[in-house]
């Protein structure tokens, strides 16, 4: 599995997940919400202890959401759903299911890493500008130091 993302202008992010076998989804996200802080704080509960964490991701119009569940110390379980609407109140169940891959939980944190890296490196200043918010820095800091340990 991989994950690309990349912060376009005007609050948009474009997220590409390749999935071990399987087609190619992509995700057009919006700042509507900020997905990149949801997905920085759930990662974070998730290392400390959280068995599984939800990330929404708002298109315009639809919504996505990940779905990320320890399957055991080293591995988790990513799956992709597509929902129904923006800003749904069903159970991510309740939507299409678009990928399930089990990976080892440092590949998925070395991936987020990458592409949140990415992000920082445009420049505080720049990425505000993108996506309309601040970087979440500390978060991105307690990422950084699992990958690198």
């Amino acid at each position: 599995m991989d994950i690309v993302m990349n912060l376009e202008p005007h609050g948009w992010l474009d997220i590409f997940i390749t999935p071990t076998s399987g087609e190619r989804i992509e995700i057009p996200a919006s700042f509507l919400t900020d997905a990149i802080r949801d997905l920085v704080d759930k990662l974070i509960a998730l290392r400390k202890g959280a068995d599984d964490v939800e990330i929404t991701i708002q298109t315009e119009p639809g919504e996505y959401r990940f779905w990320i569940k320890k399957q055991s110390a080293s591995r988790v379980r990513f799956e992709v759903y597509e929902m129904s609407d923006n800003f749904s109140s069903e159970a991510v169940h309740e939507g299409r299911r678009l990928m399930s891959e089990e990976v080892p939980m440092v590949r998925l944190y070395k991936l987020m890493y990458r592409e949140l890296k990415k992000m920082k490196d445009l420049g505080l200043d720049e990425y505000k500008k993108r996506w309309s918010g601040e970087f979440p820095q500390s978060g991105f800091t307690q990422i950084e130091r699992y990958v690198q340990n």
